[in-house]
C-alpha cells in the first residue's frame, strides 16, 4: 500500500511518535558525536554560540521526552475518562508544531545554527501550550460531566503546565543567555515535569496492565501516592532551586521511600509477560536514583550520577515499556517485547549504568563517549523500526 501522509494524522500518537523516534535518533547521535570532540581529540563538528555541553538537558527534557509524553497522553487522556479518542482537528496543531520544533531544533545542533535552536524551542513551545490546552478540554469535558475527578490526568496536566514554564525559561536563556534561567529550567524540566509524568503514568498504568496478565495480582495505586509523590518533589525543587541541600536531602529521602515501596508492591509474584518486567525494572531506577539525590544532597560526591539515574536509567527504561506498548496496541500487534525493543531497554541500562560510573569517576571523558554511544547504538534500531510502524496502516485493518 503506498504511503500517505495522512496516516500521521490517523491516531494521536503517530507522528507525535514519529517526531519522538527520529528526534531522539538525531540527538542520541549527536550527543557522543560533541563528547569525542571534546574528550577524545575528534573532529570538532559545526558550532554555534550556544555551548553543546548546555544544551545537551535541555534537548532531551524539554523537547525529545515530551514529543512521546504529547503522542501517549493524547492518545489515553480521553480514554481515563471514558471521551471519545481525540480528532485530527483536535490533536493535529500540537503534534504539527512539536514536530516542526524538534525538527528544527536537531538540525540547528548538527549545523551549528543557533537561529535554528532558538526557533525550534520557540516553536516546540507553541505546540506545547496547544497540547496543554487540547488535553485541559478533555479534563474540563469530564468534570462539567459530573464524573469524579481523573486525578492522573489532573496530576499529568499539572506537571505539563509546569514544563511549559521550564521550556519558557530555557527559551528565555537561549534569546538571553542568563544561565539563571537555564538552570531553573532544567532543575523544573526534570522534577516538576519529566519526573512526575512518569510516576503518575507508571502509577496508573503498571497495576493495571499486571492486574491482566498476572494471575492473582493484587492492584495497588492508592490516591495519597500521588498526592505524596506531588509533595516531596515540590520539596525538592524548592531545595534546589533555592540551594538548600538539607532539605532536597529529606525530599530525596522521603522520595527514594515512596518508590521503593512503590517497586516492591508492583512486583509480580508469579510468571509475567517481559514488557511488565521492564516497566517494574525500569521503576526500580526511581528509588536508586533518589537514594542517589539524598547521599548527594547530604555531602557524599557523586556529581551527576543521581540525575542520570532518574533522567536516564529511571525515564528512559520507561519510556521503551511504554512506547512500545502503545505502538504495538495500537498497530494491531501483541502486547509484547521484539528482540528490538529488548535490545534498547538493555542499552539503556548499560548507557545508565556507564554514565553513573563516568560521574563517579570525575566525569571520565572516554567513559563518558562508550555510554553515550551505547546509548544512541542500542536505540537506533528499534526507533528506526518504530517510525515505519507509525507510517503504516494497522496490521488488523482497524482505524487509527
Amino acid at each position: 500500500m503506498a504511503w500517505r501522509a495522512s496516516i500521521l494524522l490517523a491516531a494521536p500518537h503517530r507522528l507525535a511518535f514519529l517526531s519522538g523516534s527520529l528526534g531522539l535518533v538525531a540527538a542520541a547521535l549527536w550527543w557522543p558525536v560533541r563528547l569525542g570532540a571534546l574528550h577524545l581529540g575528534w573532529a570538532e563538528p559545526a558550532s554555534g554560540n550556544l555551548p553543546a555541553a548546555l544544551l545537551h538537558a535541555p534537548v532531551l527534557l524539554v523537547q525529545v521526552y515530551p514529543a512521546f509524553i504529547f503522542g501517549f497522553l493524547l492518545t489515553v487522556f480521553p480514554r481515563w475518562m471514558g471521551q471519545p479518542d481525540l480528532t485530527a482537528r483536535q490533536f493535529g496543531p500540537a503534534s504539527g508544531a512539536i514536530a516542526a520544533g524538534l525538527a528544527v531544533t536537531v538540525i540547528g545542533l548538527w549545523t551549528g545554527t543557533d537561529a535554528m535552536i532558538r526557533i525550534g524551542f520557540l516553536t516546540f513551545a507553541a505546540g506545547w501550550a496547544l497540547g496543554l490546552v487540547a488535553l485541559a478540554a478533555v479534563v474540563w469535558d469530564n468534570s462539567r460531566s459530573g464524573k469524579p475527578p481523573c486525578w492522573h490526568a489532573v496530576s499529568a496536566l499539572a506537571a505539563l503546565t509546569i514544563g511549559l514554564g521550564a521550556l519558557l525559561m530555557v527559551c528565555a536563556f537561549l534569546l538571553g543567555g542568563d544561565p539563571r534561567l537555564l538552570r531553573w529550567g532544567n532543575v523544573l524540566g526534570l522534577n516538576g515535569f519529566i519526573l512526575p509524568v512518569f510516576l503518575t503514568v507508571a502509577h496508573r498504568m503498571v497495576p493495571f496492565f499486571a492486574g491482566n496478565v498476572v494471575q492473582g495480582y493484587q492492584r495497588w495505586r492508592p490516591d495519597w501516592l500521588l498526592a505524596a509523590l506531588w509533595a516531596l518533589l515540590a520539596l525538592r525543587i524548592a531545595g534546589e532551586l533555592a540551594l538548600l541541600p538539607a532539605l532536597s536531602g529529606l525530599a530525596a529521602t522521603g522520595l527514594a521511600a515512596c518508590t521503593g515501596v512503590m517497586a516492591w508492591k508492583w512486583w509480580p509474584r508469579g510468571p509475567a509477560p517481559g514488557l511488565l518486567h521492564v516497566l517494574i525494572w525500569g521503576v526500580v531506577w526511581a528509588p536508586l536514583g533518589f537514594a542517589l539525590a539524598a547521599l548527594a544532597a547530604f555531602g557524599l560526591p557523586l556529581g551527576l550520577a543521581p540525575t542520570h539515574a532518574l533522567a536516564l536509567g529511571f525515564a528512559a527504561s520507561l519510556l521503551v515499556g511504554m512506547v512500545t506498548r502503545v505502538t504495538h496496541g495500537h498497530s494491531g500487534r501483541p502486547l509484547a517485547m521484539v528482540p528490538l525493543a529488548w535490545l534498547a531497554f538493555v542499552a539503556v541500562q548499560l548507557a545508565a549504568g556507564l554514565r553513573i560510573v563516568a560521574a563517579l569517576k570525575g566525569e571520565l571523558g572516554w567513559l563518558l563517549v562508550i555510554a553515550a554511544f551505547a546509548f544512541a547504538a542500542g536505540l537506533l534500531p528499534w526507533l528506526v523500526r518504530n517510525a515505519l510502524i507509525y507510517m503504516r496502516p494497522r496490521r488488523d485493518g482497524r482505524p487509527g
